[in-house]
């Protein structure tokens, strides 16, 4: 039986204080290799629906499996995107979800309730 893939518990990321970040790759991703990656594997997803399992060796040449392996990972963990049907990825909102509640509790630590709702 396969080994179920671990995500990994909690992702650092850098959030800039001086500048607005163009991307949200810039924050999540600190390569440019890496955010190039992520923005294919986007691409792909939003062109054909999905992305199944094995179809990261058409998109890039062996030498950057490994780099897949990370940025997939990292999507996955953030929630970018999440499995699907037959190992299948798929985008999700789970990211959005996470900090728009992140904003909602600031809102309440602020005392500003009514504005939550």
């Amino acid at each position: 039986m396969p080994r179920r893939r671990r995500l990994p518990d909690v992702v650092t990321i850098k959030v800039p204080v001086l500048v607005q970040p163009r991307d949200v790759f810039e924050v999540v991703f600190e390569s440019e290799e890496a955010r190039k990656m992520a923005e294919e594997i986007v691409e792909y997803i939003k062109k054909n629906g999905r992305m199944g399992w094995d179809e990261y060796k058409k998109l890039f040449p062996p030498e950057k499996h490994y780099l897949y392996f990370r940025v997939i990972k990292r999507l996955e963990a953030l929630g970018f995107i999440s499995r699907g049907a037959y190992h299948t990825y798929i985008l999700s909102k789970k990211f959005t979800d996470r900090m728009e509640y992140l904003g909602k509790l600031w809102l309440f630590k602020m005392g500003k309730v009514e504005e939550i709702w």
